[in-house]
């Protein structure tokens, strides 16, 4: 889910670095501030509402429509094909190598700034 949560993000991020935030409903319907929504189908590929999806292979590679992928490597820092790369501190928030963070609150809302 927080992989969910932070794609949703990164994907509508623009370069002002505006706040995001997304909540999951009772569904499994996440909705984010920047008008974007995901889900993930019943055979584990996650649409997205711009018409984007993406799903992991057997190998946990995570392949997205667009042709770019991400993976975890051994030190628990998710690389991406386009040369950026992430992970998690120690207070949980999420730092990506372009400056944006992310973090889940108190209430389970993810927020990107």
């Amino acid at each position: 889910m927080k992989k969910l949560l932070l794609t949703i993000c990164l994907l509508g991020l623009n370069f002002a670095y505006a706040q995001i935030t997304c909540n999951t409903d009772s569904l499994g319907t996440t909705r984010c501030s920047n008008g974007m929504s995901a889900y993930t189908d019943s055979l584990g590929t996650t649409r997205y509402s711009d018409g984007s999806s993406s799903y992991t292979d057997s190998l946990g590679t995570t392949r997205y429509s667009d042709g770019s992928s991400s993976y975890t490597d051994s030190l628990g820092t998710t690389r991406y094909s386009d040369g950026s790369s992430s992970y998690t501190d120690s207070l949980g928030t999420t730092r990506f190598s372009d400056g944006t963070s992310c973090y889940t609150d108190s209430l389970g809302t993810t927020r990107c700034q």
